[in-house]
């Protein structure tokens, strides 16, 4: 299931060494190295063993070449979405708030504003990773999307299965976890589908959004890539209401199938129609992956976003590991932006100081410019500050761009 908030990623069960015993230290104290690790679509953070997690990154190509040539045909080459791997499943379910090991997708919003996946090295089982990989490759493309598409999606790729050679995937077959029984929710009731319902109702609704987005990419494939594309090229989330935004693009893209008698047709495409699994061949697993070992600083900032959450012990454990981030690397853009979402912004100078060490980061602009236009600085400086940050972040299709950074950058505007 696609988590929403940053609360919901970040939170964590216990964080006090009472009740937290197990959670590795930083490697300052003893702990793990955590590396960067890069490709041409992923970027990874982790503490496992890197050469083990070159492997899945290659898993990660192949799986979002499979979507791309599925589902998403003009996916932007460039776009680039952000995994955070643990070693195993006990720190997994360490920074899950639920306490379980389960992988977690998020959407490119603050603090990072990128999609984002956590999930554990060894313990992803194959269906729930395929469905969380599902979302960040989605979530890339499209940065806003109604819970029935998001969810539709996913479980339509979860079903995945790679041949036993290795070199082709076979996908399209319903998702057994929701039963051999199709119980359909009424459509109307899944366009309207945003918060958790109960169990029963999950379930229907989660068999009614694979369905319709198997008969759409069964019957309906070019008026779905159509939609797609007006989803994210038209439809502005913070330009209400949204609803009625994605109706006009249902009803541009499928002039043959008005959502009146959309019910009808997929409850007689399901028992009379011609479902079709999909057979992909896969590009060999080479795919080029750089690695660079994460400073001590950089390190306490992504436990800082790990550990951080609403209650006071989870905020106190963040807080701390943000200050020995701060106290190693004073300029540390990562440990800045987490403390800019709080509402800390940097003075002009310090702005000025992130921005010059590290010129190829959008948020080291991001940071300057807003530090800059709080402390009344001159508007060319505020100008190329917000102009250096916006070129960088139209390099990465799949960022989200803070809100009135870029009007102008469509693709990237969270306005």
């Amino acid at each position: 299931m696609q988590v929403m908030s940053r609360v919901a990623v970040v939170a964590v069960l216990a964080l006090c060494e009472a009740c937290n015993p197990g959670y590795p230290a930083a490697p300052a104290e003893g702990g793990p190295p955590w590396t960067e690790l890069t490709s041409e679509h992923f970027t990874v953070w982790t503490d496992a063993e890197p050469s083990r997690v070159c492997l899945l990154i290659r898993e990660l190509e192949q799986f979002r070449d499979m979507m791309a040539a599925v589902a998403y045909p003009t996916a932007p080459a460039s776009g680039r979405a952000l995994a955070v791997v643990m070693r195993n499943d006990r720190e997994l379910s360490e920074v899950n708030n639920l306490g379980e090991p389960r992988a977690m997708t998020h959407a490119a919003t603050a603090p990072l504003w990128q999609p984002l996946v956590l999930l554990s090295l060894p313990g992803a089982e194959h269906r729930t990773l395929a469905h969380e990989l599902s979302h960040l490759v989605s979530l890339a493309v499209i940065h806003h999307q109604s819970r029935w598409l998001s969810e539709g999606m996913a479980a339509y790729f979860e079903s995945a299965q790679l041949a036993a050679d290795g070199t082709g995937v076979t996908i399209g077959a319903a998702p057994a976890r929701y039963g051999s029984t199709l119980r359909l929710a009424p459509l109307a009731r899944l366009f309207r589908w945003a918060e958790v319902a109960s169990i029963a109702e999950e379930r229907a609704l989660y068999q009614t959004a694979w369905a319709l987005v198997a008969y759409l990419l069964n019957e309906h494939k070019a008026e779905l890539g159509h939609y797609l594309w007006l989803i994210e090229h038209t439809v502005d989330p913070a330009n209400p209401p949204w609803r009625d935004q994605q109706q006009r693009a249902w009803d541009t893209a499928f002039p043959s199938l008005p959502l009146d008698e959309l019910g009808d047709r997929l409850a007689q495409w399901l028992r009379y129609g011609s479902h079709r699994e999909l057979r992909f061949y896969l590009r060999p697993g080479h795919a080029p992956v750089t690695a660079r070992r994460l400073t001590d600083a950089d390190t306490y900032a992504v436990r800082s976003f790990l550990f951080d959450g609403p209650s006071p012990e989870q905020h106190s454990r963040g807080r701390a590991e943000l200050a020995q981030a701060l106290a190693r690397e004073p300029t540390n853009v990562l440990a800045w932006v987490l403390r800019a979402v709080d509402g800390a912004q940097p003075p002009a100078g310090v702005g000025r100081a992130i921005a010059a060490a590290h010129p190829d980061d959008w948020r080291a602009w991001w940071l300057a410019a807003m530090a800059i236009e709080r402390d009344g600085g001159e508007p060319a400086e505020l100008d190329r500050a917000r102009g250096q940050a916006c070129a960088l972040i139209a390099r990465n299709r799949a960022l989200v761009a803070p809100p009135r950074l870029c009007p102008d950058l469509r693709h990237a505007s969270a306005r």
